[in-house]
């Protein structure tokens, strides 16, 4: 049993699951085909699974200070099991990929696992450009679902509100993990104004949403979304509840991929 724990948190199920929703929903919405939905989602799954093993792996030194408690770093996966996962869902993802994917979007498919497993790169070398990084990558999930759907101009905003949730709520996790992570440029701003910058770009975020709401539903699901932000604000700021409030954030992310239907 602790050995599933930790393969469930050394891989992320939970994220892993959200990415392929975020293709698989508006897929099935729209062509009502749960073949054709399920193989355009699927690598994205093993594309997730791939990356947070690999992030792990890359991470194990300053894990030991900032999350002592993550299977790798706490022991309760040796790094043998790590890389035969590493190995077996990037295959997984490219063959996946190979044989559920046209070609033509296919590539954008290969350019989000290169750009997921260079997360490590990008750390040793560009470390100021950690969070922005990961929102990007986080986004590319919307925008190959609009890159399906061209003509719905929606799909773009939401995955710019997509980036813009998700940088600031990496913002917020650098903040909370500045203790073991290597220095940076992004060290030297003040942590209350760099959450304060974060929660703002979550804010505008939102804000791009607005032009979009057309049905009921969706002033419903908006209005609940900014209500988590007021709650992410109150655990950051007021209770310090850091990673509380990171969990809030996160959520949002998931509640909002009901504007992709």
């Amino acid at each position: 049993m602790l050995t599933l724990r930790a393969m469930l948190r050394l891989t992320r199920l939970g994220n892993s699951l959200l990415a392929f929703v975020a293709i698989f929903l508006p897929m099935f919405v729209r062509t009502n085909d749960l073949k054709l939905s399920v193989g355009r989602a699927i690598p994205l799954l093993f594309i997730c699974v791939c990356t947070f093993v690999a992030n792990d792996v890359d991470d194990v030194e300053q894990d030991r200070v900032n999350h002592p408690d993550r299977p790798l770093p706490a022991g309760h996966l040796s790094p043998a099991v790590a890389g035969i996962t590493y190995f077996t869902s990037l295959g997984l993802a490219l063959f996946s990929t190979k044989y559920y994917v046209t070609q033509g979007i296919a590539f954008w498919y290969y350019g989000l696992i290169a750009t997921s497993i260079s997360y490590g790169y990008i750390l040793a070398c560009f470390p100021s450009l950690k969070a922005p990084f990961v929102a990007a990558v986080s986004s590319i999930p919307i925008l190959i679902v609009a890159i399906w759907y061209p003509d719905e101009v929606k799909l773009y905003v939401v995955a710019g509100a997509v980036f813009l949730v998700s940088l600031g709520r990496e913002l917020c996790m650098d903040i909370e993990d500045r203790a073991g992570d290597r220095a940076s440029f992004m060290h030297g701003f003040n942590p209350r104004a760099l959450a304060i910058v974060a929660f703002c770009l979550d804010a505008i975020g939102l804000l791009l949403l607005v032009g979009h709401l057309r049905k009921l539903g969706e002033v419903i699901i908006f209005s609940f979304l900014v209500g988590l932000l007021v709650l992410a604000v109150l655990h950051w700021f007021k209770y310090a509840k850091y990673d509380r409030a990171s969990f809030i954030m996160k959520l949002q992310l998931a509640v909002g991929l009901y504007f992709l239907i």
